[in-house]
C-alpha cells in the first residue's frame, strides 16, 4: 500500500510541465580530502527549491528519490525542459555555496558505467540501445590552445591563453560504456568557494542527430577535485525523454523503492547576476563566454530571450560580445592571474599537519600518474596509505624514480609556505625523508 502511495506521489509530482521542469542541482562541498554531493536547497535560487518539490510530493522535508538497491542519489531532469528542442537540457547543474569548498579549487566530473534505458513497455531498466546516446558538452579540456605552465598559471592545470576561449570537450554515455572524454572540468570555484555551473546534455542517434527513443533514461557519473584525494560518491541523473506523468513515475519507482530521506546542511544564497552572466549563476566565466561565442558562430538573431547576450549593446550577437565577456570573467579560467597566491591548491602535494598525512595529489611514476597517500609515523618516517590511478592533474606533479626508489617533490605545502622534498624507499611502504627544504629560504635542519 505504501509504495502505491508514494507512486501517487511521484505523479503529484510530475502532474504538469511546469510543475515537473523543476529540478534540483547538485550540490558539492568537501570535508577534508573528500568530496560529497547532495541535493542543492539555496533559499531563492532556481534548482535549489528543495522546499517547493518536497511540498509537491506531500512528502517529509529532505526526502527525496535515492536508488534502493545502491543507495546513490538520484537527479531528475527533463530533455523538453529547454527552449531550442525536446532532446535537450542543462539540467541539472552544479553548486557549492561559501566556504564549501576551497578558493579556486578545480572540479572534475568523471563519468562511469553505461546508459540505462526505460522500457515502458517491459516495464524494466536495461542498457541504452546501440542507435541511441547521450552526449554531455560544456566540460573543458586542456588543449596546445590552454595553457598549462605552473608560473603562467598560477599553479593550475590549465587556464585561457590570451587568444583562446579554451577547448569545450564531450562525453557521450552509449548502452556499451562510455565514449569521448570520460573525464571534463567542471569549473573552478571563485574566492569565496562558489561555484554555479549548468553544462549540456542532449539526446541523439549515433550519427549526433538529436532524438531517441521515449523513455526515461539514466547515467552515472562522480565529481573529483584537484585538491582533494577521494571523489564523490557516484550518482544518478535519470531523463525524461516523452513520457507520460504515470510513465515516467513507475521508472523512478522502479528505482526508488521505499522512499529514503536526505537532509542536506543549510545555504546560504547564491550571489545575484551580473553583467555579463547570461547563464545566471553570479558571474561571468567561461560557460557565458562559451554561450556568446556559440549564439555568434550560430548567427542567432537577437530576442528578449538572449538579450543580455548583446553584451556591447549594438543590436546583434558577435564574438565581440565574447570578448567582453572574457575581459570582465571574474574566474581564473578565463584571467590569468599575475601572482600566484599561497593555497595548497598551487602545488601536487600538501602535507596536512593535523593528521600527518601526505597528500601526493599527482605522482608520476614512468608515464603513468597516481594518486597517493602517506602517514607521517615520526619526524622522517612516512607509510604509505593508499595509491590509486589517475591523470595528469598538475603542471609540476611530484616524481617517483623505480630505479633509485626516491621520491621529488618540486613543492609541497605545509603551513602556509613551500618546500621541496626528497624521500626514500626503505621498505615495507615506508619512505624516509631525506631532505626538506624551504623554497626561496635557506636548508630546513630536521
Amino acid at each position: 500500500m505504501r509504495k502505491i502511495y508514494f507512486y501517487l506521489l511521484i505523479t503529484a509530482l510530475l502532474a504538469g510541465r511546469q510543475v515537473y521542469a523543476q529540478h534540483l542541482d547538485i550540490e558539492v562541498w568537501g570535508e577534508g580530502n573528500a568530496l560529497f554531493t547532495g541535493y542543492c536547497r539555496t533559499p531563492g535560487v532556481v534548482g535549489c527549491d528543495l522546499g517547493r518539490l518536497t511540498d509537491v510530493l506531500h512528502l517529509p522535508v529532505g526526502t527525496l528519490p535515492i536508488e534502493a538497491v545502491t543507495g546513490k542519489l538520484i537527479f531528475l531532469a527533463d530533455f523538453q525542459d529547454l527552449p531550442g528542442g525536446d532532446f535537450r537540457t542543462k539540467n541539472p547543474g552544479f553548486q557549492s555555496i561559501q566556504h564549501a569548498l576551497l578558493p579556486n579549487e578545480l572540479l572534475s566530473y568523471r563519468a562511469v558505467g553505461n546508459l540505462k534505458y526505460w522500457d515502458a513497455g517491459l516495464g524494466i531498466w536495461k542498457d541504452a540501445p546501440p542507435e541511441v546516446q547521450i552526449s554531455l558538452f560544456g566540460g573543458l579540456e586542456a588543449s596546445a590552445d590552454v595553457l598549462s605552465d605552473f608560473l603562467k598559471c598560477a599553479g593550475q592545470l590549465i587556464c585561457f591563453s590570451d587568444g583562446s576561449f579554451g577547448v569545450d570537450g564531450s562525453t557521450v554515455f552509449t548502452g556499451e560504456g562510455i565514449q569521448g572524454k570520460p573525464e571534463l572540468v567542471v569549473d573552478i570555484t571563485d574566492n569565496n568557494g562558489i561555484l554555479h555551473t549548468h553544462l549540456s546534455f542532449f539526446l541523439e542517434n549515433r550519427l549526433g542527430e538529436p532524438g531517441g527513443p521515449h523513455g526515461a533514461y539514466g547515467v552515472e557519473m562522480q565529481l573529483i577535485s584537484n585538491a582533494r584525494f577521494f571523489p564523490s560518491e557516484p550518482f544518478l541523473i535519470v531523463f525524461n525523454a516523452g513520457l507520460e506523468e504515470e510513465q515516467f513515475a513507475a521508472a523512478l519507482l522502479a528505482l526508488t523503492g521505499e522512499p529514503s530521506g536526505v537532509d542536506p546542511p543549510p545555504q546560504p544564497i547564491i550571489p545575484v547576476s551580473i553583467p555579463g552572466d547570461v547563464d545566471l549563476d553570479g558571474d561571468v566565466d567561461r560557460i557565458d563566454v562559451a554561450l556568446i561565442l556559440l549564439a555568434a558562430q550560430n548567427s542567432d538573431p537577437l530576442k528578449p530571450s538572449n538579450a543580455a547576450f548583446d553584451i556591447d549593446g549594438d543590436g546583434v550577437i558577435t564574438r565581440n560580445d565574447a570578448s567582453v565577456a572574457k575581459d570582465v570573467c571574474s574566474l581564473r579560467l578565463c584571467n590569468i592571474p599575475i601572482e600566484a597566491p599561497a593555497t595548497a591548491l598551487n602545488v601536487a602535494a600538501v602535507f596536512d599537519s593535523s593528521t600527518g598525512i601526505l597528500n601526493l595529489n599527482d605522482i608520476q611514476v614512468g608515464n603513468q600518474h597516481y594518486r597517493a597517500q602517506l602517514q607521517l609515523q615520526d619526524d622522517h618516517l612516512l607509510v604509505l596509505k593508499g595509491v590509486q590511478e589517475d591523470r595528469p592533474r598538475y603542471a609540476v606533479p611530484a616524481h617517483y624514480h623505480i630505479e633509485s626508489g626516491t621520491v621529488e617533490i618540486a613543492s609541497v605545502y605545509i603551513h602556509g609556505k613551500n618546500y621541496k622534498a626528497i624521500l626514500s624507499n626503505v621498505g615495507n611502504s615506508r619512505f624516509r625523508v631525506d631532505h626538506l627544504e624551504e623554497l626561496n629560504a635557506d636548508l630546513i635542519q630536521r
